[in-house]
């Protein structure tokens, strides 16, 4: 049972690493947008949600319609 507890931790910590590693290459990559483009994102994130759940359609700050 040990030597199942150590791969599956082992594999576990590799995940981790995995996932970790690719959302700071996200982070970087959203460092280096110029602002106008993360306004933009946030703008259509901000659409997708007002669509989804309309009652937070009046907590976003551009009051989408």
């Amino acid at each position: 049972m040990s030597v199942d507890k150590g791969k599956y931790f082992k594999e576990a910590e590799e995940h981790n690493r995995k996932v970790f590693k690719s959302k700071e290459k996200m982070r970087r990559r959203w460092a280096r947008q110029p602002v106008e483009e993360k306004i933009r994102e946030l703008v259509r994130l901000q659409k997708i949600t007002a669509t989804l759940h309309p009652e937070l359609r009046y907590i976003i700050p551009w009051r989408i319609k």
